[in-house]
């Protein structure tokens, strides 16, 4: 685990980059920014409690890879929806799986082809048996429509793809700061 100096002159474990949203918008904003960087084949697992955004993240994840956002809606009930667009992307819900067989199933991992964007709600509930490389965005309720959003990338490829990410967000952000100047 890489470590830097601290102002104190001791080590200081290097945090996981985490970002404030004030609103679903921006929290599917996020999920685009990250959609237009996926080229197939990736695995974004999604954890958080109840109402956190998950599926606003995914809507933004779909528009950034050409997929109409209205077309994306929480697949609890039926665990996986297929969405067609720049590279094919499935999203599937754990939330009511019992048992490790229910992923079995359900197909899910048919899905890791190196073909589809996986993005899995609650894939806590599944990490045992998942790619150990993926990104894993944590969501929580940080006071009204506010959400906090961690990452966590695992492999050399996600830890490319968040830095991209995370650069992009940031010159996105210096834009529309000097646009309102």
């Amino acid at each position: 685990m890489k470590r830097r100096r601290s102002r104190s002159g001791g080590s200081a474990k290097r945090s996981d980059p985490v970002r404030i949203t004030r609103s679903p918008d921006e929290t599917r904003s996020i999920g685009e920014a990250i959609g237009r960087h996926l080229t197939g084949g990736e695995l974004i697992a999604l954890v958080g409690e109840l109402g956190a955004g998950k599926t606003h993240l995914v809507q933004g994840l779909a528009r950034g890879l050409g997929i109409t956002d209205s077309a994306v809606t929480s697949p609890t009930f039926v665990f996986v929806h297929e969405h067609r667009g720049r590279r094919p992307l499935v999203h599937a819900d754990l939330f009511r799986t019992e048992r490790e067989s229910d992923l079995f199933d359900v197909g899910l991992f048919e899905y890791f082809d190196g073909v589809w964007v996986v993005a899995i709600e609650w894939a806590d509930r599944a990490e045992h048996v998942l790619p150990s490389e993926h990104l894993t965005i944590r969501m929580a309720h940080h006071g009204g429509t506010a959400r906090r959003i961690e990452f966590k990338a695992a492999g050399a490829q996600y830890r490319t793809l968040l830095n991209t990410v995370l650069e992009d967000m940031r010159r996105g952000s210096a834009v529309r700061a000097k646009r309102a100047t």
